[in-house]
C-alpha cells in the first residue's frame, strides 16, 4: 500500500514540474514576441497609447483655495434654536461719537455701541469682551442683566480702560434645577 502511494505522488510531482515548465516556456515566447513590432500590436492593447499625452477635461488643482464661511449656512444662526440665550446690555457711560467700540463675543465682532447702548444675546461659556483699541480717552461701561439669571457678569458691573480689549468675563448661567 506505501507503494501506491509513493507512485501518487512521484506522478503527481512529475505532472506539476512538466506544467511549471510549460508556463515558464509560455512565459518566455511571448515576452520575446513582444520584442517585435509585428506581433507587439496585437498582444499589448496599451502600446498604442504609449508616450501620447493624456488630457482631462478639468483641471487637477484649483484656481483659488476653499474658504468656507459662517455665512453660507442654509440656515443663518442655527446655534441660536439649538441652546438657550440670554440677553445682556452694555451701556457707554460717555459715548464717544466719533471713535468706534464693539462688543466682541468669542473673538468676533457682535456689535457695536451706536448711541452709547448694545444690546447682545449671549449663551452659556461665551467669552465677552469690549473693542476700545481706537479710543484715546478712558472710557466706562456698565453691564446690564435684566433677567438676574445669570451668575457671571453680576447686574451693575462697571467695567473701564482706555485704549485697548477690555474684559467682560465668561458667561455664566444660573442652574435652572
Amino acid at each position: 500500500m506505501d507503494k501506491s502511494k509513493d507512485n501518487w505522488m512521484v506522478r503527481s510531482e512529475s505532472i506539476l514540474l512538466r506544467i511549471i515548465a510549460i508556463c515558464m516556456m509560455t512565459l518566455i515566447f511571448s515576452q520575446l514576441l513582444l520584442l517585435r513590432d509585428e506581433t507587439r500590436s496585437y498582444l499589448s492593447k496599451v502600446d498604442k497609447m504609449e508616450g501620447e499625452q493624456l488630457n482631462t477635461a478639468m483641471p487637477l488643482y484649483a484656481d483659488t483655495p476653499l474658504q468656507i464661511k459662517e455665512e453660507t449656512t442654509a440656515i443663518k444662526n442655527y446655534q441660536s434654536m439649538l441652546r438657550k440665550s440670554k440677553v445682556i446690555l452694555l451701556h457707554m457711560v460717555k459715548p464717544s461719537a466719533n471713535a468706534k467700540v464693539y462688543v466682541v463675543v468669542n473673538g468676533k465682532r457682535a456689535s457695536d455701541f451706536i448711541n452709547g447702548n448694545s444690546k447682545i444675546s449671549v449663551y452659556d461659556g461665551d467669552y465677552l469682551e469690549i473693542d476700545a483699541s481706537e479710543l484715546e480717552q478712558p472710557i466706562q461701561f456698565i453691564i446690564k442683566v435684566p433677567e438676574k439669571d445669570l451668575l457671571s457678569p453680576v447686574d451693575g458691573l462697571i467695567v473701564e480702560g482706555s485704549k485697548g480689549i477690555l474684559t467682560v468675563g465668561k458667561i455664566k448661567f444660573k442652574d435652572e434645577y
